[in-house]
């Protein structure tokens, strides 16, 4: 009988020794939920560089694809089974998570985010207490991506004017190659949304955006709607059928080499390496109609990470977000995933990340995701959802310009 007491207290000592190693182990790791998928290969050499030197904590980096991301999160947020750290939307996609009280504020626990700049930061900001939700971690530009080989075999030079670029299409399509990889099928109009971004201010000026916010201009400002005419002008360079091409289709045709150009976010540098190494691209600002200078370029706060309010693992979390918004991390990110990093002051060593930063010197709010994306209807869903029939004839652009003034009309209210 005591043989068997003895054996029973050990067998119990060492039940609670192994439990108590799977709490520790647990209370180093911290959950990182992101929806770039496309990124999970760099994001694990970026972390792995924080564990080595943070050798008790492990980052578990868990991905969602993004048509479903928003949903599994606020979801496990209700439920209290969120992650520790979020990657978080900005503007006007993150304020409910604010307001829900699913995250906590970061202000005093990150004092780095003080050295970053307001551009970086505003994505981030709660519209009701001005405190700061997240660690943002890229400010991306949007442009012209293209094909290096390609422009060279047809003798093409980078085009500087408006009037160049459709003569370069022009003549890749007479060459037999597709001069503008684009679709907007199955729930990708955000990508032609894009588009607007990447051509609208050429059109209408890097300070159409403040005359927005003031309420001296409206999305029916001629304009705005001479921006989306000058998109919908380039459908006959846009890929065949492009109403039931979607955007893994057209990046691929793109990758692949069979597009010499596609209008995109500095997000696509590191994806499109890492699908095809061998990939010879660079990136430029869509031009305007004369050659007088830089071109405003869209730019904006992509996302950040924030802390989940019931983590059960803060000061670890904490740890995670201070190294997400430290110098270092800013290097890495660069590096590995070759956009601009929202923290100033890394090495551009790529040469396609390099002419993403010198096309921020000039920079305009990304419009409708920066402006107009706070409350419901978003002037961004009212355009993903008549840019294809705009660009096919089926409605005008003025249509389009007038249905979204209509629809943020409810809520829009200028600066004064």
């Amino acid at each position: 009988m005591l043989k068997v007491g003895m054996s029973l207290r050990k067998a119990v000592l060492g039940a609670a020794l192994l439990a108590a190693s799977a709490s520790s182990a647990l209370a180093g790791e911290v959950t990182l939920w992101s929806w770039r998928t496309e990124d999970q290969a760099a994001m694990e050499k970026i972390f792995a560089a924080f564990t080595a030197k943070n050798p008790d904590i492990t980052v578990k980096l868990q991905f969602t694809p993004d048509a479903d991301y928003q949903n599994r999160l606020s979801t496990a947020l209700r439920g209290g089974k969120g992650p520790d750290i979020a990657q978080l939307k900005a503007y006007g996609e993150l304020q409910p998570l604010i307001q829900g009280g699913y995250l906590e504020a970061l202000d005093e626990s990150v004092p780095q985010l003080k050295e970053f700049g307001e551009a970086a930061l505003g994505g981030s900001r709660s519209i009701d207490d001005g405190k700061l939700y997240g660690v943002p971690y890229s400010t991306p530009v949007m442009g012209v991506f293209y094909n290096t080989e390609i422009f060279e075999k047809n003798g093409i030079a980078v085009p500087k004017t408006y009037e160049e670029f459709i003569a370069a299409c022009t003549k890749l399509k007479a060459a037999g190659v597709l001069p503008i990889a684009a679709g907007g099928a199955n729930g990708s109009a955000w990508a032609l949304e894009i588009s607007v971004g990447v051509v609208g201010p050429t059109v209408y000026g890097g300070g159409f955006y403040d005359e927005m916010m003031s309420g001296k201009a409206k999305f029916t400002d001629p304009r705005y709607v001479a921006a989306l005419q000058r998109v919908k002008d380039l459908a006959p360079f846009y890929s065949d059928g492009f109403a039931g091409v979607d955007y893994t289709t057209a990046t691929q045709q793109f990758i692949s080499g069979k597009a010499a150009m596609f209008l995109g976010g500095a997000w696509e540098n590191g994806s499109f390496k890492a699908q095809n190494p061998d990939l010879k691209f660079s990136i430029f600002p869509f031009p305007a109609d004369k050659d007088d200078g830089p071109v405003a370029v869209s730019t904006f706060s992509d996302g950040s990470y924030g802390l989940v309010s019931d983590s059960e693992h803060k000061e670890d979390a904490v740890k995670v977000l201070q190294f997400i918004a430290s110098p270092e991390f800013a290097q890495l990110f660069a590096d590995n995933l070759g956009w601009p990093p929202a923290r100033s002051g890394a090495t551009a060593n790529d040469p396609v990340l390099k002419s993403m930063i010198d096309m921020q010197a000039k920079p305009t709010p990304y419009l409708t995701l920066v402006g107009f994306r706070w409350q419901t209807p978003t002037a961004s869903s009212i355009l993903q959802a008549e840019i294809i029939d705009m660009i096919e004839g089926k409605i005008a652009p003025d249509k389009l310009a007038a249905d979204m003034d209509a629809g943020v009309a409810t809520w829009f209210k200028p600066k004064q």
